[in-house]
């Protein structure tokens, strides 16, 4: 990306109305530079209590292989990004990690998901706000190795400026209050969380299958998402649930 191609960038990422749009803008751009996969999660919204943000392109089937699996606490990714501010090498961390060891885990069965090699960028600021982009490829590791050495620093740069453009547009108004989920809700919620199926939770507290399913829906629904796997991801990120 030349620095016309950047600022050209930059433009559409300020002229965007909304995430929908900001989403087109950063996928479209990372596939040309040999990044297939993206998930951005602002975490915590500058300024204040906003519901968290997502937009990207992870497979439907890691996202739910990754809750399940309750793969959030052992996550090697997360506490690295929160300790850094220049982009993260996965293969690079993965070197660091010990053997055998469950954060290695988590990696390695990305890579079955499609996402063999990755990248974090982690975003500080403005103020508490923190943020992260990731990227992947489901390339062999040198040539993974290559695109790293080619785009780390300008992925940086799309990060901040994509940081920015979910942060205008993204977090809206504060909400009055979190979602205040129904007992049954939230507890459907929390064994769903630690990777039990509709089937299995119905056994634990005594409901029929369909019952539960019920709850999730109006679970997702009060929490404003559209499946169960981004009902638990936001449950948590909000403290709404603790797996």
């Amino acid at each position: 990306m030349i620095s016309a191609d950047l600022d050209d960038f930059i433009d559409k990422l300020r002229s965007a109305p909304d995430l929908a749009a900001i989403a087109t803008i950063l996928e479209d751009a990372l596939k040309r530079f040999g990044f297939d996969r993206y998930a951005y999660l602002l975490i915590h919204p500058p300024g204040g209590p906003y519901d968290p943000v997502y937009i990207g392109n992870y497979p439907e089937t890691w996202s739910e292989h990754y809750v399940a699996n309750d793969y959030v606490n052992i996550d090697p990714v997360m506490p690295a990004a929160t300790a850094a501010i220049v982009p993260i090498n996965w293969q690079e961390l993965y070197t660091r990690l010990p053997v055998r060891s469950a954060q290695r885990r988590v990696l390695d069965e990305a890579g079955d998901f499609g996402l063999r090699g990755g990248i974090t960028v982690p975003v500080h600021g403005p103020g508490s706000g923190f943020a992260t982009m990731n990227v992947a490829a489901n390339v062999p590791d040198q040539s993974f190795g290559e695109l790293w050495r080619q785009n780390r620093h300008l992925l940086h740069l799309i990060a901040l400026y994509s940081h920015e453009a979910v942060t205008r547009v993204g977090t809206g108004p504060a909400p009055r209050k979190i979602p205040q989920l129904a007992p049954r809700e939230r507890e459907c919620l929390l064994w769903t969380a630690r990777g039990k199926t509709a089937w299995e939770v119905a056994g634990i507290l005594g409901l029929s299958q369909e019952t539960v399913v019920h709850y999730l829906k109006a679970a997702a629904a009060k929490l404003g998402v559209h499946n169960k796997t981004h009902a638990v991801v936001k449950a948590i990120l909000l403290g709404v649930i603790l797996p």
